[in-house]
């Protein structure tokens, strides 16, 4: 089977420092579908500090697939939801990374390391090729901060967390999928 991309991505203009999803590579072997994608403008500096100073991070990631109907509703074939965690060790002076969709932890000791983990999504499996058939198919793809939950005393000492909210836009791709 072979894909074609019959479209350009449907993407919201980047205002300023405004987070979006870019450099989504779509790949087939044996029939299965898999993307690589990353999250670009996530980071600011305030989320940095506070990185810095051990509050936990994360990050959501949803995924949607559709296949396209002329007629009719367009029919969902998978969503998923999954996160990217980071918190910094003190003692040990590292960052741990935690990459949810494939059960992976990694320790890195620079900030900047740690970045490239969390806003990354390499080599995710989509859909088996037994779910792909002929026709023409829509991808959906999202980014967004979850929301830090502190204890009361410390969200007055750090007020500027709420500062850090960032969400992309749905970024889309149609492909069709060819015998």
């Amino acid at each position: 089977m072979i894909i074609l991309v019959t479209s350009t991505p449907l993407l919201s203009l980047a205002k300023g420092e405004e987070a979006l999803i870019e450099g989504l590579r779509m790949e087939r072997e044996k029939g299965a579908l898999s993307i690589s994608f990353s999250v670009k403008n996530c980071f600011n500096k305030k989320m940095e500090e506070a990185i810095r100073a051990g509050v936990p991070t994360t990050f959501n990631f949803f995924i949607k697939l559709y296949k396209k109907r002329p007629l009719i509703w367009d029919k969902k074939i998978v969503y998923y939801r999954f996160q990217h965690n980071i918190v910094y060790d003190n003692l040990k002076g590292d960052f741990c990374i935690l990459i949810e969709e494939k059960g992976k932890e990694i320790r890195v000791k620079d900030l900047e390391e740690a970045k490239v983990y969390m806003a990354r999504v390499e080599g995710f499996a989509v859909a088996a090729g037994r779910e792909l058939k002929e026709g023409e198919y829509e991808l959906a793809i999202k980014a967004e901060l979850d929301p830090v939950k502190l204890p009361l005393r410390l969200e007055c000492i750090l007020f500027f967390v709420s500062l850090w909210d960032f969400e992309t836009d749905w970024y889309h791709r149609i492909f069709r999928v060819e015998p």
